[in-house]
């Protein structure tokens, strides 16, 4: 059975939802899947204007640069041309703190939920 282009992954949605009442317009969203966990990385694709992606991607990178992160994987804010040549993001985790991070799902999960909390707050 096709999965609906306008269907979610469970464990990605939170996060979708959160990015899209703060103000980006997500398009594309995968919660990853496979073992390693590396295998096949989660990402939200969205657009947003210019500074709400700088204060994202600032907000990740100053987390991955942590001596104590709040995530458990380092996540970074690309940005790309969609086939209209529109400037679009995409919010993907790069590497795990620790290795032995990639064999375990729930980092990911988690970071959903804490960077959807890091959003929130910096949205207000």
């Amino acid at each position: 059975m096709e999965k609906s282009y306008f269907q979610i992954d469970p464990k990605i949605q939170r996060l979708v939802v959160c990015m899209n009442t703060s103000g980006m317009k997500t398009y594309a969203s995968c919660q990853g899947h496979g073992f390693p966990v590396r295998k096949r990385l989660p990402y939200v694709a969205f657009m947003a204007p210019l500074p709400l992606a700088q204060r994202l991607a600032r907000l990740v990178r100053e987390d991955a640069e942590s001596l104590s992160p709040q995530l458990y994987w380092g996540w970074e804010v690309t940005a790309r041309f969609n086939s209209l040549f529109r400037l679009c993001w995409r919010l993907a985790p790069e590497n795990p703190h620790l290795y032995g991070y990639r064999y375990w799902r729930k980092t990911l999960d988690k970071d959903f939920q804490q960077l959807c909390l890091l959003i929130k707050y910096s949205v207000q």
